[in-house]
């Protein structure tokens, strides 16, 4: 499985970017694996979620702007987890066209369980690394997440 993909590590034309979907690709999809077994969520409900734990008042608008998520997905996202409860969505008080979003508290304790699941993946797959190999490399990734709106559209 991962074993017959490492060779393409020294292989590809785009090192960096490979390197970050094959890390992110088998740290992330075992865990929303494990999540929709575990709650019944997807990966766009789980977006959602996250983008509301940490924002309130957000519309579905917003949340596609914040994930490069397309719009029907988010909607489908946002109908189901307001199905079950998970999210509230309310006229905006200044514009009643608009729908706000808010995580309920069912759907902040959803959130903050699945949360600690991906944390301790997180240690386990760092634990190769030293404590400032780890520091270097957060202030890698983040100085290169803080740049994406100078290069986000160059493959528009």
């Amino acid at each position: 499985m991962a074993m017959k993909l490492l060779g393409i590590l020294d292989a590809t034309k785009i090192p960096i970017g490979y390197r970050i979907s094959f890390l992110t690709n088998f740290w992330r999809e075992p865990l929303l694996r494990w999540m929709e077994r575990e709650t019944g969520l997807i990966r766009p409900e789980l977006t959602v979620l996250m983008c509301l734990s940490f924002q309130k008042d957000l519309n579905a608008r917003d949340i596609c702007e914040i994930t490069e998520q397309p719009s029907n997905t988010v909607s489908r996202a946002v109908t189901s987890l307001t199905e079950k409860g998970l999210i509230s969505r309310v006229p905006d008080q200044v514009d009643t066209r608009r729908r706000v979003l808010n995580i309920t508290p069912e759907g902040q304790a959803v959130h903050d369980r699945l949360l600690t699941r991906f944390c301790e993946a997180e240690k386990v797959m760092l634990e190769t690394l030293t404590p400032e190999e780890v520091n270097t490399l957060e202030a890698l990734l983040d100085k290169l997440a803080r740049d994406v709106p100078r290069w986000r559209g160059l493959s528009d």
